[in-house]
């Protein structure tokens, strides 16, 4: 019954950020209150529980608002919490030094809307550290439940790798539709072959060329000569097939940006500085101001929050 549960509470906060959003915006506690303990209960982080989660944690000269604990007492993880609408790309540096000073493998930052999660010590780009990006508010519920599933007490507590939920959990709800008859006949066996790499799998050196092409789930292929063509052909495909409509946007990107809203403007009014539209209508716009790593971060983004695996969709790349 996990899921169901978090998606009834997803959708009683979803209606408390709509009604009462002046008063989040403007109180810290507030919003901490009201949305993220109560969300963090659901997640299985009873915050009134000390042998789970401990309020205010000293961190390298600071404190760290929530340290999500492990059976042995030590943090699986911490959670920096802002005001609801707060900027939380500029809080993302407080929270990593906070993680690093305590040796802790895994920091949250969260607005009460927006949860982020990231690994602390993986050698690797902030975007390509980022397990966790997903806005209450902004996308349905039983999706926004099952990305949360990452923040799920026996999930990250576990000392396990957390990653996000493919499908229902301990839950009686009916499981997801199936892809669409069309899309299951031709999907391709295996792997296509030399020079395609798995989307998942692939992060070259910087200043790696941008991949000829792009082969998508179906078997589908489209020709790629920019990195940003890597994002657009995702969204493209994805709203093609029907995986996300108008009314799913705006999808979120990293930090305060948008991926995908029916005007390139990102959540804080700032316009797209660069945008591909996607094919349709209403118009849709897609985010392409990114580089080689933002590129690949953005198309795995996408493809995971409409149901997608990135290992299904493979780039064609140099030998």
């Amino acid at each position: 019954m996990l899921l169901d549960d978090l998606v009834a509470s997803i959708e009683v906060l979803r209606e408390r950020i709509q009604s009462h959003r002046a008063s989040l915006q403007a109180n810290e506690t507030r919003t901490r209150m009201a949305l993220i303990d109560p969300l963090l209960q659901a997640l299985g982080w009873d915050v009134s529980d000390p042998s789970l989660v401990t309020p205010e944690y000293e961190a390298g000269g600071g404190r760290a608002d929530y340290a999500l604990l492990r059976a042995d007492g030590k943090p699986a993880a911490i959670i920096e919490a802002k005001h609801f609408g707060a900027t939380l790309g500029s809080h993302q540096m407080q929270m990593l030094t906070y993680a690093v000073a305590l040796g802790i493998p895994y920091a949250g930052l969260t607005d009460g809307d927006r949860w982020e999660l990231y690994t602390v010590f993986q050698q690797a780009d902030l975007d390509e550290r980022r397990i966790l990006d997903v806005s209450i508010a902004n996308a349905p519920g039983h999706e926004v439940a099952l990305q949360l599933l990452v923040l799920w007490r026996p999930n990250l507590a576990s000392g396990a790798h957390p990653t996000p939920a493919g499908e229902p959990i301990l839950t009686d709800a009916p499981p997801p539709a199936a892809k669409p008859a069309a899309i299951e006949e031709t999907l391709p066996p295996g792997p296509p072959g030399a020079g395609w790499v798995a989307l998942s799998e692939y992060n070259p050196p910087t200043h790696t060329p941008c991949p000829t092409a792009i082969r998508f789930w179906d078997g589908s292929e489209r020709t790629l000569t920019r990195w940003y063509e890597l994002v657009s052909s995702v969204a493209q495909k994805l709203y093609a097939d029907g995986r996300f409509t108008v009314a799913d946007t705006p999808i979120a990107g990293g930090g305060t940006r948008y991926s995908v809203h029916t005007e390139p403007v990102h959540r804080t009014g700032k316009p797209f500085e660069s945008h591909a539209q996607i094919e349709g209508t209403p118009p849709l716009y897609v985010d392409t101001w990114v580089s080689a790593s933002q590129a690949r971060s953005s198309a795995k983004r996408l493809l995971r929050g409409r149901g997608v695996d990135p290992a299904d969709v493979h780039l064609k790349v140099a030998q």
